[in-house]
């Protein structure tokens, strides 16, 4: 544990640093105050640089201090509003009634997918009023699936009508918000173009860096492709070695996430730090010549840039690579750094280039991960010693498993709400092969042009693989192997890193006002545990979620979770978990009941009553009764017959493009709001919609204006 901050001072200015970045994610403030205020504090410093008087009286000092923790603080939110700034302005040229055509460069790798191929475009130039202008800002694009956009390449130019819509915002509640995702990479549009409605019009005559990169990447897979490596051992092997993730099967990389291993999959600092020991260990003998340390330091660091292009830039890897960067950098010029001062150099760095980098979960991940595993690792590893060198080792694999869990399982709870319960099983397996792995896969790609000693190594890693999967396929078969949908907020997520920061602090100063911090943070968690049940538990909803071309109305009542829907749930449950599985975990809910809706209005069956196991919800027919909230269903099949008195009901939900009219309806029902669900066209919930406004009576339309939501009153009827 570090006692002296002077030995950290970068980690000092990163924490105002990220203060002032976070300031402007979230509440948004004016670029030109921000400048201002920025500007007045840094003059403020300058002027008390300038006083000598000041400057001789160490009591003092203090001020120029918080002076600069300020400027650090504006910053950081003035680099994040730039940012902010610039794309707006991209956006809104993008969007310009006016353009009539649009210029992009392929920006990042294509991905085949079953229908379209998506990809990200860097936008050139833009056509507006028959005048060219130069162009910014980044969108996806997905392209109709055809023989010339499944060979698009990194750096292509192509021109296409500009058909971009805004990316759209959740429609049902607590859905994944891909359009806030989005925003964090700094796109904003989106556009489905049609075979007809793009072209290529020119391929990179020269390779640039990233071009390079790409080219390289597909030409290693290429050679452990003809080393026999193929199907999910390819698959893996891409992902592990190459960063290369897209031919992963759903299934397997399912049981990766099930078992805990998934980060082995996502190129991170594990594996970066393997290619740092291999190649620092090749390179040695340029120790023994004249400035062999520096050519040596320079060769990793382009080793390790150039690994990190290859294996995509995420934001873990850019983490590892520049903290080995400053490592290296400080061993050329013989100077000793403090850990915790070099992973804040690389933080530092990175969040200059790129404040949003922020809001990415791995990098969140990965840096917690590696805090952890320096802090909390070396008291683990205490626990037990082993005279044999094998359970030593497993102790150790064992102990920065735990460590890296403690640091991350509550960010891991809040983004994913699951937890692998056999994470440390998984990691015993998992770490030794992922790096043997990361040994013999660059073995083979080196040694490939020998026959047999390749041969041999892409058969040795083909097995090392395949022992991987069966054992991390094993895993997720366990019983209970994941515990899955964990309600877990922010909220939850603050109070157990404060109770976790609470423990280390107690353990590094053995200070008693630690136990009373810790307790009283654990104490305000099972508070807020205890209130969430209990409004778990006094809950009433319905709920008409949007779920396009399909009927979903949900009825939670406490825990209790009745979904009525058309959906075929053993076809369908990717498509319905989507839209509604992280509404039903904010909520609290129990295991949810799926009642066909076409069984329920069928007008043929035996009994026209179908009885849900709630006492609070009935159902006849077409006609529900939650508590006293009286709801009737409209469909295409629905006849209207002549009664001597309307009926009284709360909601009408029409759905299934119903041809009757709104006027129609009203004959026989005295209505005081319609739903239109998502199974009706846009045409027919358009129409609709108007005839409600022409009639005054309160619509919604989910296609539109998102799921509706409905807080029903507990008296019962």
């Amino acid at each position: 544990m570090i006692n002296n901050l002077n030995h950290i001072p970068l980690l000092r200015l990163l924490i105002p640093f990220i203060g002032g970045i976070m300031s402007v994610i979230y509440f948004k403030p004016n670029n030109q105050y921000l400048l201002f205020v920025f500007g007045i504090v840094f003059i403020l410093y300058l002027i008390l640089l300038l006083i000598k008087k000041l400057n001789s009286n160490y009591q003092l000092r203090w001020v120029y201090g918080v002076l600069i923790y300020f400027n650090f603080v504006f910053a950081g939110a003035y680099l994040t509003s730039l940012k902010y700034k610039d794309t707006k302005l991209a956006e809104n040229l993008l969007t310009e009634k006016n353009n009539q055509l649009l210029i992009g460069e392929v920006a990042e790798p294509v991905q085949i997918k079953e229908k379209s191929v998506k990809t990200i475009l860097s936008i050139k130039g833009i056509k507006s009023n028959n005048n060219w202008v130069a162009g910014e800002g980044k969108v996806i694009i997905y392209l109709q699936k055809d023989s010339l956009s499944a060979l698009l390449n990194l750096g292509d130019i192509i021109s296409f009508e500009p058909k971009l819509e805004n990316v759209p915002p959740p429609k049902n509640p607590n859905q994944f918000d891909y359009r806030n995702y989005l925003s964090f990479h700094l796109i904003y549009q989106q556009a489905y173009l049609r075979s007809d409605n793009w072209k290529l019009i020119q391929q990179p005559s020269t390779s640039g860096i990233f071009k390079l990169a790409d080219d390289s990447r597909k030409y290693l897979i290429t050679i452990l492709q003809k080393k026999g490596i193929n199907g999910n051992e390819l698959a893996v092997a891409s992902a592990l070695i190459l960063g290369y993730k897209d031919d992963i099967d759903a299934q397997l990389k399912s049981a990766y996430s099930s078992a805990g291993a998934m980060h082995v999959l996502a190129v991170s600092g594990l594996h970066v730090g393997v290619i740092f020991l291999i190649f620092s260990q090749l390179f040695n003998f340029f120790e023994r010549f004249k400035y062999g340390k520096s050519i040596k330091g320079i060769l990793l660091i382009f080793i390790l840039w150039f690994y990190a292009l290859i294996t995509g830039l995420s934001p873990s890897v850019l983490r590892a690579a520049t903290m080995f960067s400053f490592v290296v950098a400080a061993k050329i010029t013989n100077r000793n750094s403090n850990f915790f001062n070099t992973l804040a150099a690389s933080a530092l760095v990175l969040l200059i280039y790129n404040p949003l980098y922020l809001k990415d979960v791995g990098f969140q991940l990965s840096y917690l991960a590696v805090i952890g595993i320096v802090i909390i690792h070396p008291w683990i590893v205490k626990w037990l010693t082993f005279k044999w060198w094998l359970p030593q080792q497993i102790w150790e694999i064992t102990a920065v498993s735990m460590a890296a869990q403690i640091a991350t399982f509550p960010l891991g709870l809040l983004y994913f709400h699951q937890f692998p319960n056999y994470f440390m099983l998984a990691n015993l397996v998992v770490i030794p092969a992922a790096v043997l792995i990361l040994y013999l896969g660059l073995s083979t790609l080196i040694f490939s042009f020998i026959p047999v000693l390749g041969d041999y190594l892409a058969i040795a890693l083909k097995y090392v693989v395949q022992f991987l999967n069966h054992s991390v396929s094993y895993i997720d078969k366990l019983p209970f192997a994941l515990t899955k949908n964990i309600r877990f907020d922010a909220i939850d997520a603050c109070l157990i890193y404060l109770v976790i920061a609470s423990l280390i602090l107690l353990i590094a100063t053995r200070k008693f006002r630690f136990v009373v911090l810790g307790s009283s943070f654990l104490i305000l968690f099972l508070i807020s545990s205890v209130w969430l049940r209990y409004t778990t538990l006094e809950q009433k909803k319905l709920i008409v979620y949007t779920i396009p071309q399909n009927s979903a109305i949900n009825f939670i009542d406490g825990k209790d979770n009745i979904l009525v829907s058309d959906i075929k749930v053993t076809e369908n449950k990717s498509k319905l978990l989507f839209n509604v599985q992280n509404n039903w975990i904010d909520k609290g809910v129990e295991q949810e009941k799926v009642v066909p809706l076409d069984h329920l209005i069928k007008k043929n069956q035996l009994s026209n009553i179908y009885r849900i196991d709630n006492k609070n919800l009935f159902t006849k027919r077409n006609y529900f009764q939650f508590y006293s909230y009286k709801i009737a269903i409209i469909d295409n099949q629905f006849k209207v017959e002549n009664n001597s008195e309307k009926l009284k009901i709360d909601l009408l939900i029409l759905t299934k493009n119903t041809k009757l009219s709104i006027k129609k309806l009203c004959t026989i029902f005295n209505v005081k709001e319609i739903v239109i669900d998502a199974s009706n066209s846009v045409y027919n919930s358009e129409r609709l919609e108007q005839e409600a406004k022409d009639l005054k009576i309160k619509c919604w339309s989910v296609l539109k204006d998102g799921a509706y939501q409905k807080n029903i009153l507990s008296n019962n009827f």
